[in-house]
C-alpha cells in the first residue's frame, strides 16, 4: 500500500480525534432527537392514546429524526449521495418487509451507518451508533401491551372497570389508554409495563379480583 492509499484509509478515523467536529456530530444528532421528541410526545396526542401503534409511534419519529440528520450530514460533505440515499430509502421502505415502523426505522439507521462508514465519515458513524444504541435500549424498555377484559355482568361492569383499573396501577403498570364498550361488556386498558414486571404476575394480580367484578382477562404483547 503506497503511502496516498494510506493516507485515504486513515482520513475518516483521522477526524475522529478532532474533539470540536466530534462534539458537533454529537451535538447535531441530540438536538434533532430533542426537537423529535417535542412532536412525538406531544401532550394532545398522548391524550389519545388507545392502541399499541399509537404508544409505539414516538419510537418512529424519533428514530426517524435521528436518520434524518445522519443523511442531512452526509449530503453537507458529499451532495451526490442524496440520490443514493434516497433511492435506498425507498427499497428498504416498499420492497423489503421490516416489520413495524419502529423497527424500519432502524433498518434505516443502520444502513445510513453503512454508508457512512463506507464513505469513511466515520466521525458521523460512531457517534450515531452509539446514540442509536442507547436509544433503542431505552425505548424497548417502555413495554407495552393491552389488558383486555370480556364476561363482566351488565351490572358490574362499572364497578369491574374500577377493579381492574386500580389492581393494574397496584403493579406498577401506568394506564396510558383506556376504552369501555358498555354493550359488548368488554373493556380494555392500555398499559405501559415496568421493565421487571411479568405477565405472570400480572395476571396472577388480576386473577386474585372478587368473583363478582372478575371477568375473562386477554393480555396482548405483555
Amino acid at each position: 500500500m503506497n503511502p496516498a492509499e494510506h493516507d485515504l484509509l486513515l482520513d475518516g478515523w483521522r477526524d475522529l480525534s478532532q474533539g470540536w467536529l466530534l462534539l458537533d456530530m454529537v451535538a447535531v444528532l441530540l438536538i434533532a432527537l430533542v426537537l423529535g421528541a417535542v412532536i412525538a410526545y406531544h401532550p394532545a396526542t398522548r391524550r389519545r392514546v388507545s392502541t399499541l401503534e399509537h404508544h409505539e409511534q414516538p419510537k418512529a419519529i424519533l428514530m426517524y429524526a435521528m436518520v434524518a440528520a445522519m443523511v442531512a450530514l452526509v449530503v453537507k460533505v458529499l451532495p451526490a449521495m442524496a440520490f443514493v440515499i434516497f433511492g435506498i430509502g425507498g427499497l428498504l421502505r416498499f420492497r423489503t418487509d421490516t416489520g413495524e415502523a419502529k423497527d424500519t426505522g432502524r433498518v434505516i439507521l443502520v444502513t445510513v451507518v453503512g454508508l457512512c462508514c463506507g464513505l469513511g465519515l466515520f466521525v458521523v458513524a460512531v457517534p450515531a451508533t452509539v446514540i442509536g444504541w442507547v436509544l433503542v435500549f431505552t425505548l424497548d424498555r417502555q413495554t407495552a401491551g393491552i389488558v383486555r377484559v370480556s364476561g363482566v355482568s351488565e351490572d358490574a361492569i362499572y364497578d369491574a372497570v374500577r377493579s381492574y383499573r386500580n389492581a393494574i396501577l397496584r403493579t406498577g403498570c401506568t394506564i396510558i389508554g383506556e376504552q369501555t364498550k358498555f354493550m359488548r361488556r368488554e373493556f380494555c386498558f392500555v398499559v405501559q409495563a415496568p421493565p421487571l414486571l411479568t405477565r405472570a404476575v400480572l395476571q396472577s394480580q388480576l386473577d386474585q379480583l372478587p368473583a363478582p367484578v372478575r371477568g375473562v382477562v386477554e393480555l396482548e404483547q405483555l
